[in-house]
């Protein structure tokens, strides 16, 4: 339809005798009902004849009514995609402003010396009808000027206008009940503790956005109980349950080409579009979530880009300095002098069901830090990723990684070729709508320092599993139980192969 004022909304007839919902709680959804129709009204297009709308046929039953207010009045509009959507429910707000439409049309046919075009018969119902609705529409003006009202108090009172807050309190219960690394059995004691982020979301124009996450917890990561690095997860940590800034970024618009520059923790995958992981959400900080070899080498200080190239590609690209370095100055720090990635990726996504993302990252690490095991040399990584997922049915799913790359020490000249690889499946909606199992298998990269300084493949690498079921008892609570299995845990045979089993507890808001 045409574009409708509030002002012009409120004017107009109500619909049919309708009850006018009642309470704080109705009125406010209301308001948000008007204010979704008059913004969807401003995009509609005014068409001169019903053959422009694509989806109206001659042997529609309404064909007639709709052809008259379009031909003869000029009332009607479609949707900017040529659609009318004739089939779609109206509310009493849609049918308040369409009629009002029509009245207003025909008040300026009259005005217009064009009162030919309008019967008597035709005047004698729309006077009806204003007569009829003339109590309802009292009642509709003083109900939305109860709601402006309303809204305007909330406004005033509201945390911010630019700030969104958003939050995750994940509750552990965990143990690692079997293995021995080095010779020391695992800690298996059972702990719980929590994880808390507090994400702060503010845009200023309505396209930009600046991230900040808060995080606090009290938990004891399971690769420091059991001694193998492998066993580590995402949403561990022991900050004295102190909140203390994990996540700084801000993200916007340059044309078609989507901008990033961070502070703290800016990561290549905040970065690049969805990595085609489809177990994601699910897997979330467990291993298997993402591949390390495409976007975990460093995170921290830096900037990136992704473009849309077409509806099937994206291409992205940045360059991250390491947390902790790249904004010191020093012998080996900087953002250019300590730890570092130039990171690319090109994603294919030809539908809604498969995607496909290769990735390329070249890194520089000083002594100590990086992917091998307490090396003593500064050293480079080049490294190549592919990862995948589709959606086999609504019910099933399967993606994957693969990483592969070289390590070359910049001291001695050594080098050492670089592998991981995972595969998992996905079962959305599993015995009930909203829970979710899955399962994953993998290796993840395994480097050890052989030598004085020189480093070479871990004797056996790890295999680590995993199967989970979510049970998402509410849109903001969840319970998700895991087990997870590690052989060769640091990468030698010697070590026994460890079992860990998880229960988490996970509220959103």
């Amino acid at each position: 339809m045409s574009k409708i004022s509030l002002k012009a909304l409120l004017a107009a007839p109500a619909f049919l005798g309708l009850t006018i919902a009642s309470g704080v709680q109705a009125q406010e959804a209301n308001l948000a009902q008007i204010n979704q129709y008059v913004s969807e009204g401003a995009s509609m297009g005014q068409v001169t004849s019903v053959s422009q709308l694509r989806d109206v046929r001659p042997t529609d039953w309404a064909f007639q009514a709709l052809q008259s207010l379009v031909e003869r009045y000029g009332c009607i509009a479609g949707y900017p995609d040529g659609t009318y959507r004739g089939n779609r429910a109206m509310t009493r707000y849609e049918f308040a402003a369409g009629l009002n439409a029509c009245l207003d049309r025909v008040n300026e046919l009259i005005a217009s010396a064009t009162a030919d075009l309008v019967t008597q018969e035709d005047l004698a119902v729309l006077q009806r009808l204003q007569e009829e609705f003339q109590a309802e529409l009292a009642t509709l003006r003083g109900r939305v000027d109860a709601l402006e009202a309303r809204t305007a108090e909330l406004e005033a009172n509201q945390f911010s206008t630019t700030t969104k807050l958003e939050g995750e309190v994940v509750f552990d219960l965990g143990s690692a009940f079997d293995g021995e690394v080095n010779g020391v059995d695992v800690e298996d004691e059972v702990t719980f503790g929590s994880d808390v982020t507090l994400t702060l979301n503010t845009s200023f124009t309505g396209q930009d956005l600046l991230t900040m996450d808060l995080n606090a917890g009290n938990i004891e990561g399971y690769g420091d109980r059991t001694g193998a690095a492998e066993a580590a997860v995402d949403y561990e940590g022991d900050t004295g349950n102190t909140f203390v800034l994990d996540n700084l970024y801000y993200t916007f618009p340059i044309g078609k080409l989507q901008a990033y520059v961070g502070t703290v923790d800016l990561e290549a995958d905040e970065i690049a579009p969805t990595t085609a992981n489809l177990m994601d959400d699910a897997i979330g900080d467990y291993f298997g979530g993402s591949n390390p070899l495409s976007y975990s080498l460093v995170s921290g200080v830096g900037a990136g880009f992704n473009y849309q190239l077409s509806n099937s590609f994206n291409v992205a690209a940045a360059y991250l300095g390491a947390d902790g370095e790249a904004n010191n100055a020093g012998n080996d720090l900087g953002l250019t002098g300590g730890d570092n990635t130039a990171f690319a990726q090109l994603t294919f996504t030809p539908g809604d069901k498969l995607t496909i993302a290769a990735t390329y990252n070249h890194a520089y690490y000083s002594a100590g830090g990086g992917i091998v095991s307490d090396a003593t040399e500064s050293y480079t990584v080049d490294a190549f990723g592919i990862n995948a997922g589709y959606a086999l049915s609504s019910r099933l799913n399967v993606s994957g990684w693969a990483g592969w790359g070289s390590a070359d020490s910049k001291d001695s000249g050594a080098d050492e070729d670089l592998f991981n690889w995972a595969v998992q499946l996905g079962f959305p909606d599993l015995f009930r709508e909203g829970n979710f199992g899955g399962l994953s298998v993998g290796s993840p990269v395994s480097v050890a320092q052989t030598g004085a300084g020189v480093f070479d493949d871990a004797d056996d690498n790890p295999l680590l599993a995993q199967a989970f079921y979510r049970f998402q008892l509410s849109d903001n609570i969840s319970v998700q139980p895991g087990v997870f299995y590690i052989s060769n845990p640091g990468g030698t045979d010697n070590n026994d192969n460890i079992w860990i089993g998880s229960l988490r507890t996970r509220f959103n808001f």
